[in-house]
């Protein structure tokens, strides 16, 4: 018989093990007849007697005893006179016959019995290794999907195909792309109700699972494993029962722990939102209090001269405007940090370079800048950085409002531009008290200012949008004190652009 490449001859004799044991009881007759009138009749019995041993080890219980019979029967056929004749001319040779059987069935069943228990034991050994393996992934689990992928990789180890299924508002919902008929969804409705395991035959026509095991915690059922063998070998389940309900156990566990943690974090993001809204709208009723009643002021007393001079009408209107920028620029600080601490934040990111932003930031504080010098130190050659422009223009509108806002009249304000190995800075920094002592971390939460006490305007959210925004860009911001002032610096990541694609010539 030709075998194929991979297939070795153990695994040939273990697919057939009768015939492979007929065939070692064949070829032992073969090896020993030319020896039949050299040797004594006793050593080729211990022959046929190895023979036996060997079966029972590689083949098992069944085909050892064949290969015993066969052996006794070939062993008077061939070497005890008469030859070719089951006849025996000498009474003694039925005592050999006897004890060669009796040994024989002895040792097969004995060397069998010892095989199966090793077979066993390898057996257990590897599903606790398998089992040990599961909980160590499940662990590792985010979502119920990777649940479920690992779940079919653990029962793939023992050939077995699998469904996992959620139940939530009263239904079972399979995960992933599988899927069952509706007559098995039926079975496994029922464990689901009834909170224990159904085994079925399997049936014409449909898929092979046969098991269906709760995901049980606490007399809750969270959902239903569905298990089946992927050849026509029932009972394999039925073997791996109790391994399969170990299984079902951990998986229940880490369902359970994984819809825990999405309530908590669910819960997290509802009560940050909420601080954020009460937040918002304790800022809207006070600090917009002010602006509005010096607006409600400034119109009245307008309103109330009968002939009001140009020079009085143009600084009334001044003093509105100002009044009414400072509430827009309040307004639209609030709404930028409300729509950064929503879900939906989309970044429009490019790959572009930081001078720009610079320059349209100073643009955009061109009036508030007005009498305050600016030293920028910008270094040549600056790499491309992939950012969004708008929110980095906000960011360093900001740090130079702050700047403004915090240092003494007529100082300048600086802001420098330092390229590290993996990593772009920028740093603002003004002349004045600077932040106070221990309060460098906490100027970055909401609502919290640099100096409480100070006269300036603000309501404490421009660090903080700060903050959020270079967070979700992957950087880094930090707020420190330097000799006769106070500095603000930010980092943005480096990393290599696209390279771009050559204009072909016309």
């Amino acid at each position: 018989m030709r075998l194929g490449r991979n297939v070795s001859l153990s695994t040939v004799f273990k697919r057939h093990r009768h015939a492979a044991a007929a065939f070692l009881c064949v070829a032992t007759m073969v090896l020993a007849l030319p020896f039949r009138d050299r040797v004594d009749i006793a050593n080729i019995d211990m022959l046929f007697l190895l023979t036996v041993f060997l079966s029972a080890v590689w083949l098992g219980r069944g085909p050892a005893v064949m290969a015993v019979l066969l052996s006794v029967a070939l062993f008077d056929f061939f070497f005890v006179p008469p030859y070719l004749s089951f006849a025996v001319a000498d009474a003694q040779y039925l005592i050999t016959f006897a004890v060669m059987l009796t040994v024989g069935l002895l040792t097969s069943h004995l060397v069998a019995q010892l095989a199966e228990r090793t077979a066993q034991a390898q057996e257990s050994e590897r599903q606790a290794r398998l089992a040990h393996a599961l909980s160590r992934d499940l662990g590792l689990a985010m979502n119920v999907d990777q649940v479920a992928d690992i779940t079919a990789a653990f029962l793939d180890e023992f050939d077995l195909n699998c469904t996992l299924m959620t139940y939530a508002n009263a239904a079972l919902l399979p995960m992933g792309n599988s899927s069952l008929p509706s007559l098995e969804m039926g079975f496994a409705q029922s464990a689901c109700e009834h909170n224990t395991v159904i085994e079925v035959d399997t049936l014409a026509g449909a898929s092979k699972l046969i098991g269906f095991l709760p995901l049980t915690v606490s007399d809750r059922v969270l959902g239903v494993l569905a298990v089946g063998p992927r050849h026509d070998d029932a009972d394999r389940v039925r073997e791996l029962r109790p391994l399969l309900e170990a299984a079902a156990a951990q998986i229940a566990l880490i369902v359970e722990h994984l819809a825990q943690a999405d309530a908590i974090r669910e819960s997290e993001l509802q009560a940050s939102e909420e601080r954020l809204r009460t937040s918002i709208l304790a800022s809207l009723s006070h600090d917009m209090r002010t602006p509005l009643t010096s607006l409600v002021g400034l119109a009245d007393a307008l309103a109330q001269q009968k002939s009001p001079s140009a020079q009085i009408i143009t600084d009334t209107a001044a003093e509105i405007r100002d009044q009414a920028l400072g509430m827009h620029h309040m307004l639209a600080n609030l709404l930028e940090m409300a729509r950064l601490q929503g879900r939906d934040l989309h970044f429009n990111k490019e790959w572009q370079p930081i001078d720009e932003v610079i320059g349209s930031s100073i643009r955009l504080l061109a009036g508030a800048m007005s009498g305050r010098p600016l030293e920028i130190r910008i270094p040549e050659g600056l790499p491309l950085v992939h950012f969004d422009a708008v929110l980095i223009e906000r960011v360093i509108c900001n740090l130079l409002e702050n700047a403004i806002k915090y240092s003494r009249s007529g100082t300048p304000i600086q802001l420098e531009v330092a390229l590290q190995p993996d990593r772009l800075d920028v740093a603002v920094k003004n002349q004045g008290t600077g932040f106070p002592a221990g309060s460098c971390d906490a100027v970055f939460e909401l609502f919290v200012r640099g100096d409480p006490e100070s006269t300036a305007g603000g309501t404490g959210i421009g660090l903080a949008i700060c903050q959020a925004i270079i967070v979700a860009h992957n950087g880094q911001i930090a707020a420190e004190n330097i000799p006769d002032g106070a500095c603000v610096h930010f980092s943005l990541p480096l990393s290599t652009p696209p390279a771009l694609a050559e204009e072909s010539a016309p």
